[in-house]
């Protein structure tokens, strides 16, 4: 009998990111395989990890969170701590290193160079790297400086599955008092800078659609940013936008999507987007720009795909109900080609 192959996943997400969860039981689903969380530490977790479960191979989702500070000089005190561990595993152990690469460069980064260094030394100690989209792979390859051949390309499942879907559109807008006759767009995820939602909102104003209302939900840590926005409403009283800038439990989500004609995610940059998928498993027509993973996990829909923010509202603001509907069914139906089981390939 083979022995099986084990894998720890790093570094510990914790519940409220169900990707890792899910990732895990897709690789589980393999008779050959047997993955698991490391150890949480944002020190000494790497190495607890690697000494105390001696995997096969140790799997990164994200590195920032093992060196980067609030202080610059924090991070060049705690960046040799990072390189130790992570050569300690690659020249010292028979684990072998691979990541994948959520985003070519950490969202919103200061000091992008340092953040530059370190990726491209993590990347030359790594077995192979994953993307999610052949679209990734040159920018990439040119960022990193790796070869071509180290890239794996393996999209992320559905997570249709973690969150209730159970409410009509009419129970979820009186919840969020909405109006029931509107045509709602939302854009929901983490409220961050680097999502656009400036430019969302100035856009938005400026069309100024009739019998529209305009929802941007989720979590912002960032005051300053929150402030930012609450400004920008009160440039315009005359629009309907609502900010809900709060922490949204998973089992309200199906309030927001089930009461939203479609999904607006309007991105500055994006390599892949479990928003984009959350949106799709509630059959969501959504309007993306035109790049990174976007442009294959929305060619059923490539029409709502823009250049230009104004003219992506302006298309969507045309369409009629029963086709919005309509595309929202073909997203769901997208769904069923990618599967979490996909990735157990890159470990064969």
């Amino acid at each position: 009998m083979n022995q099986k192959i084990t894998i720890a996943c790093l570094p510990v997400a914790g519940l409220e990111n169900p990707y890792q969860s899910l990732m895990i039981q897709g690789l589980n689903a393999d008779a050959s395989i047997e993955a698991k969380n490391g150890f949480k530490g944002r020190f000494f977790g790497i190495f607890k990890t690697v000494y105390k479960q001696r995997p096969d191979v140790v799997h990164f989702d994200w590195i920032t969170s093992y060196y980067e500070r609030r202080r610059l000089w924090m991070t060049l005190v705690l960046l040799p701590l990072f390189y130790a561990q992570v050569l300690y595993v690659r020249y010292f152990t028979a684990t072998k290193i691979v990541w994948t690469l959520h985003n070519i460069d950490p969202h919103n980064a200061q000091n992008l160079w340092l953040h530059r260094i370190v990726r491209r030394f993590f990347a030359r100690q790594c077995l192979w790297i994953r993307v999610f989209s052949e679209d990734s792979i040159e920018r990439a390859k040119a960022v990193l400086k790796q070869p071509i051949e180290k890239f794996l390309v393996i999209p992320e499942g559905p997570y249709t599955e973690v969150y209730p879907n159970e409410i009509s559109r009419q129970e979820a807008r009186r919840k969020l008092e909405l109006p029931h006759a509107n045509r709602v767009l939302l854009s929901l995820g983490f409220i961050k800078p680097y999502k656009g939602f400036e430019n969302l909102m100035m856009t938005f104003a400026k069309l100024n659609p009739v019998n529209t209302s305009l929802v941007i939900a989720g979590n912002c840590l960032d005051e300053g940013y929150k402030k930012q926005l609450d400004a920008l409403l009160n440039e315009y009283p005359q629009v309907d936008i609502r900010l809900m800038a709060r922490f949204i439990p998973p089992e309200e989500l199906q309030y927001y999507f089930n009461a939203a004609d479609a999904v607006v995610l309007p991105f500055d940059k994006v390599e892949n987007s479990g928003s984009v998928i959350m949106a799709m498993g509630f059959k969501k027509a959504i309007l993306a720009p035109q790049m990174g993973v976007l442009k294959k996990r929305l060619a059923q829909q490539n029409f709502l795909l823009y250049n230009r923010l104004e003219e992506g509202l302006n298309t969507i603001f045309a369409i009629d109900q029963n086709e919005l509907e309509t595309i929202g069914q073909k997203n769901y139906a997208s769904l069923q080609q990618h599967r979490w089981e996909d990735f157990v390939l890159a470990f064969k």
